[in-house]
Parts: C-alpha cells; structure tokens; sequence
C-alpha cells in the first residue's frame, strides 16, 4: 500500500461505506469517533486531534477531562483500530482505499492499494490475513490451541475476473473448547461470541459441578475463569462487547469482558432470556411471572416493559434490536415448538407477531430473522425499519441444540458474521429403550421421538411418557408387553410430568393443575387447581398413596417442594390443603418418597450447583447431601436399599444407604452404568423398574460412541453471505 493525496471525496465515500458495514453498524461510540477523525482530517483541522479534544469535546466528558486520570480516549481508539483491521480483513477487503488509525496517533492516514483482479486466488491461498476473511481468524483460533475436528471451506461458484464477488466462502470448524471442565448451564445458552467476533465466553462446569464464566480471544491458545462467576449461566455481551452479563446466585450480573470484578445489576428470582440494548438498558426475563424487565446498564430497580400477550404461558429469550427502538420475544403457549415469534414497539407498546411456530428469534446484519423449530435453524427476510418479514423462511441449519421445553437455543453469532453453535444429532430426538448395569440395552420405542418424563407402572406392564405433536404437549402409555401406544384424554391445555397412582390404575398429569385421569380412558377425570402458581409437577406418592408430593413454582421462590394430603371416600378421591415442605430462595425440585415413606429425596441448587439432598419426613433435623460433583432427579429403588439420581454427565449414578439410629447413611455414589443418557437438561430422562434391577431409558439418536463431546462446538464464518446467498432480500 502506498500514502498518496486522496480527493476528499474519495477519503467521504470510503468513511461512509465502512461505517455502514456490518463490522461498524452497531459499534456507536467507533463510528462517531470514526468519523470525527476523518471529517475532522479532511476538513483540515488535523491539529485539533488531540487525548483532550476527543475526550472532553466528542466522548462526554466534559471540560473537567484529565486524560492522565481517565483513559477513555485511548481505549476508544484502540477499539476502533482494531475495528478498521477487522472491517478490511473482512468485508473490505477488496477496497481500493484504507483508513489507517496508526497506534500513539489519532490522525487517520489514507493508503491506496493495489486490488488483485484475480478474486478466485485470495480463496486458493487462505494462509493469509487478506484473504479469506475469516480463514485468517478460524487459523489463529485453531493455532491457538483449540483442536479442530476438520476444516472445510465451501465455495459456491467460481468467481469472474472482471467482476469480482464481495461475497465470501463459508468456512466451517469442528472445535473443542478446553477449560478444565465440561459445557454446562442449566437453561440458557452455553457458548456466546463477543459483537465483534474477536472472543468466546461459555459456562463450563467444574468437577465438583459448579458452573464458572470462561473466556477466551478467538486469536490466544489461554482459556480464563472469570473469578467469582460461580452458579453462573445463560451469558450475553452488551452491545459494544465491553461486558459480559449473566445470572447467578438468583440475582443478575455483569463483569467486565477483559477480567474484572462481578458488579450486582439486580435481583432475579431467574434468568429466561437477556438483551443489552446500544442505549444501555437490559430486556431480560427476570421471573415466572410472564413479564419482561427493563434494567439500566449500570444497575437499578427493573420496570415492566412488557407482559404476557393473550393465550400464552410465557416470554422468553428477547433480543433488543440495533437502534433499541424495539424488541424481538418468544412467547409460548406450551412448548417451544409451538411458540410465536413478535416484534415488540418501544414507542407505543405496538405487537405484532412475525413467525408461529418457532423459538429463540434473532435479528441478524444480514437482513434476516432466524428462529429455531424442531432444530432446524430457518431464516427470512425481515424488513428492521418497518418489523416485517418480507419473504418465505428456508431451512439453513438442521442440527442445532435447543430446549424443547424452555426454548434457547445454543446459538449465538457476531455483528461480523461468525456464527458459534452446538449440534444435536437427531434434531434433538431420542429413542427409548431397556438398559441394565453393564450397558446391555433392549428396545422399547425405537422410532426416534421428542419423548421426555419417562415413567413406569408400579406393576411393571405400562410406560407413560410425555411427546408431542404439533400443537402441544401430549401424555403417551406404551404396553410393554404389546408395544400397543394410547394417548390419553384429558381437559388439560397441556399434559406433562405423568406419575402413576400405587395402583397402577390412574395417571396424575401436571401442568397449571393436577389432573388425576384413568389410564384405560373410561370415566371422568378428577382436577385440583393450586393457588399462586403457573406450572406444579407431580413427582411421587407415600406408600399408601395418602399423600402426594410434588413441585410447584412461584414468582417469589421459583419452585418449592409440597405434599398433597389425599382421601378415598365413596370411591371418590378427596384432596386436603396443600402443605410446604421447602420453601426457599433456592430451586428445589423432584420431591421422591422413600419406599418407607420416612424420608424424600430431591434435589436443590442452594450450593451454587444442583445437587441431591435426603430429608426426614416430616421435616425435621439436617438434610444429608448425596451428590457430590452435581446430580438431579433422584428415585428410589422400590427393592433394596439405593437411590439413584441423573448426573451431570447423564450418566446414572447410585448409592446404597442405611438407617441408623434414625439417621439416614449413605456410600459415596458411583456410576451404576457407563452408559450416558440422552441430554434433557434439567427434565427427567430415566426411571427405575420396580425389581430395581434396570432403567428405562432415553438415550441419543446416534450411538454413544458418534456423539460429540460435551465441549464440542461448530463455528461457521461469513456467515451472513450464505445467508444472502440461500435466502434472498428484496430480489437481490
């Protein structure tokens, strides 16, 4: 590249075709001291580019600036040199003019380079920075010390000479993200990347089960713990990428992107979604009460913003879009599948809805609304200005991880076209089968299906498992012995949780009640409607089936355990009031009655991570840990003395146990297969047979052995391009 005179017209045309690239349409700060810099350049008054100038003049700070105290200047204009390399790394690659911020300077320098005619060999040699836009990144990622399972580069056509593309092949990388510990949060995304590409934050479990933040530059081999981000999960960036805020300890936090302190932005009873808007105010769904909250960037008491529409259950996952005018959500009504993607006005409250059937809707650069269904990641034209989608969705990716019942995604992309994500093979589908001890397994539901919440008949002979259709939740019973499959009939929107009576003659459903239903469909069924809570889930019956215990959720103290006294009176079944077990900040689910009835299992995540307890029933005394490095679900063996619970790898782990002088006993837990079930996050994929001697099942599509590993994540670069190319706007 050569410095030599530029018209200033050329020098403006230039500005304005970086600052409204996708590397710099977002990043506000960088494009007005971009800007600035070259009017102020151009226009002859180079002289005035002065630490003081930008600071106390262009940044805010006013006449009091002391830039030996306050470094905002350099900081601002290290970000947008490293902006400016980005932008002609990538989209700018084959400009014929460069804008060079060089460093102890702030006056820009214009070059003139040469641009090769031959387009198609800038792909043929992707060793070098300038070209292949994010050859160069994913090459430094992968010298960095992240191991990639293979490398692919997709060119779609050959490339003219005389008319060269600006559009670029997608590379993708197979890596693995290593940090002492395994991917895990519990509901939220794992893996996010930082607006301008350049760094990687994920949760990652440690092996005592506690979930910490780590980040990593896409270009460094290190991998850090962010100190003090214990129980962390569900990460996002703020706008610029300076921040990186998440939930813990039932209170929402930020801490800085490049190492720091955690700072308390709120209280969070929980996190289901959060976006940091360019005018720094955070979207997030804060609780179960169907609302979303609007909390300042540097923290404060949340204000509604906006509540559940009609004929949904919850709000979830919102996106603040670029110019924080408006909003993106997903409601659902029943599952994920069948939620509705809407736009949502800042200005006057204005809905409308975009997509039905989908989840996890995100507004890219590219001029596209994704959403994920069943897996598939689908992609439209959508017009920012006016919130409409403007043409029909494709399918682009068919394999990306998601939650079936709490509706994230694990995917996340950069304002310059890098997409991160994890893959699920089967569409997230699972089969369900037989296992014993030594992993020997036998078919039960072989077709692959989105089946959840397994539970067996006291008496052996039936399965009931939770599916669904294409329109909601649905409780399937499977004869064991037939293979015969019949739904069952009930007055609930949605059906979920099924636990069978003692008797095995009846099904207790949950959702927003209780429904006691026959299992061979005759008679009426019988409801019980709970008070204060959206969702109660029945879990297991004391011997004699007098009493119920089950979880419910509130908008104070999330879920909490609870009995549910129960009589038989002329055939009619009669229930008494309510009564808590644990009631607490904390999230404590699965209440499982010993089979003598003296104790319940469940679990909690009070220590930073779920693990399972063992309590007295009635409550008295300390609750024994079982667990030790993270564990959930826990079931009792109805013969002989072992409980067993679901580990944070999947596998199933058991302990046997003892009573001593009325004090509960239990071995240290050891794997009781090493066979891993499928992942359902925090829903139960597993029950026990009633001789105690094998489980019933949901494992993984694929064979074990073709699983990925749990730190397993996909990159795709210029990303943006393959959407333009696959899903065409307004005819281009």
């Amino acid at each position: 590249m050569d410095t030599v005179p530029s018209p200033p017209s050329s020098v403006l045309e230039q500005l304005e075709r970086v600052l409204a690239s996708d590397v710099f349409r977002t990043a506000g700060r960088s494009q007005r001291l971009l800007r600035f810099l070259v009017e102020q350049t151009v226009g002859g008054h180079a002289e005035r580019l002065k630490e003081y100038t930008l600071g106390s003049e262009l940044l805010g700070r006013g006449g009091s600036f002391d830039p030996r105290i306050d470094s905002i200047a350099r900081v601002e204009a290290s970000r947008l040199r490293s902006r400016l390399e980005l932008y002609y790394a990538t989209e700018g690659r084959n400009d014929p003019l460069v804008i060079v911020l060089q460093k102890g300077s702030y006056v820009p320098q214009f070059e003139m380079r040469q641009v090769s005619s031959d387009a198609s060999a800038a792909i043929a040699s992707p060793v070098r920075p300038n070209h292949g836009p994010m050859v160069w990144l994913a090459l430094c990622f992968l010298l960095g010390g992240a191991t990639a399972v293979s490398v692919l580069v997709v060119v779609r056509r050959p490339v003219s000479r005389a008319a060269p593309s600006t559009s670029q092949p997608t590379l993708r990388l197979e890596v693995e993200l290593r940090s002492g510990g395994e991917l895990a949060s519990d509901v939220g995304t794992d893996v996010v990347i930082s607006p301008d590409g350049s760094r990687l934050v994920f949760v990652a479990s440690d092996s005592s089960g506690v979930s910490h933040i780590h980040t990593r530059l896409m270009s460094q081999a290190e991998v850090s713990e962010m100190p003090g981000t214990d129980g962390a999960r569900a990460p996002f960036f703020s706008w610029n990428g300076e921040w990186v805020a998440y939930w813990a300890a039932r209170r929402l936090w930020k801490i800085p992107a490049a190492g720091g302190s955690p700072i308390e932005l709120c209280e969070a009873p929980d996190l289901l979604g959060g976006s940091w808007g360019d005018d720094d105010n955070i979207i997030a769904a804060l609780s179960s009460d169907h609302r979303l909250w609007r909390i300042p960037a540097e923290g404060g008491k949340p204000k509604v913003i906006a509540s559940l529409p009609p004929g949904f259950d919850r709000l979830l996952w919102p996106q603040v879009l670029p110019g924080s005018k408006a909003m993106l959500f997903t409601a659902v009504p029943f599952d994920a599948d069948t939620g509705s993607i809407i736009a949502f006005s800042f200005r006057d409250g204005a809905q409308r809805t975009l997509v039905k059937g989908g989840t996890f809707g995100r507004y890219l650069p590219s001029g596209h609304l994704t959403y994920i269904n069943q897996g598939t990641l689908y992609a439209a034209p959508f017009d920012l200005e006016r919130l409409q989608v403007h043409g029909s969705p494709a399918p682009i990716l068919t394999d990306v991880a998601y939650s079936q019942t709490f509706g994230f995604a694990q995917f996340d992309f950069s304002q310059t076209g890098v997409v991160v994500y994890r893959r699920a093979a089967g569409r997230g589908q699972v089969v369900v089968k037989w296992i014993d001890s030594d992993g020997m397994t036998a078919p039960i539901l072989s077709k692959p299906g989105p089946y959840l919440w397994p539970s067996l008949s006291p008496d052996g002979k039936r399965l009931a498992l939770q599916t669904s259709d294409s329109t909601k939740p649905r409780v399937l019973i499977v004869d064991l012995k037939s293979g015969q499959q019949t739904p069952i009939n009930s007055e609930a929107k949605a059906q979920m949780s099924p636990l069978w009576t003692p008797d095995s003659q009846c099904l207790v459903i949950g959702r927003e009640m209780l429904e006691w239903v026959k299992a061979d469909g005759s008679g009426s069924s019988k409801t019980v409607r709970l008070d204060n809570t959206s969702m109660v889930v029945p879990w297991s019956f004391a011997p004699g089936g007098k009493r119920l215990a089950y979880y419910a959720e509130s908008p104070v103290t999330h879920f909490d355990l609870w009995t549910l006294p129960l009589e038989s009176a002329g055939g009619q079944l009669q229930t008494g009031k309510p009564e808590p077990f644990l009631q607490t900040k904390a999230v404590e689910t699965y209440p499982s009655f010993s089979p003598d009835g003296h104790w319940l299992a469940y679990d909690s995540d009070e220590s930073g991570s779920f693990e399972v307890y063992v309590q007295a029933f009635p409550a008295k005394g300390k609750a024994v840990q079982i667990s030790n490095t993270g564990g959930r679900v826990p079931r009792w063996a109805p013969q002989g003395r072992r409980l067993f619970y679901s580990a944070n790898d999947h596998r199933v782990m058991v302990s046997n146990y003892r009573v001593k002088g009325g004090a509960f006993q239990a071995d240290d837990p050891r794997p009781w297969s090493k066979m891993r079930l499928a992942d359902t996050g925090v829903l139960a994929n597993y029950d026990v047979a009633p001789d105690g001697r094998r489980i019933v099942g949901l494992l993984p599509v694929t064979d074990p052995g073709e699983q990925q590993s749990q730190n397993h994540v996909t990159l795709l670069t210029n990303f943006f391009d393959e959407l333009r190319r696959r899903v065409s706007i307004g005819g281009k």
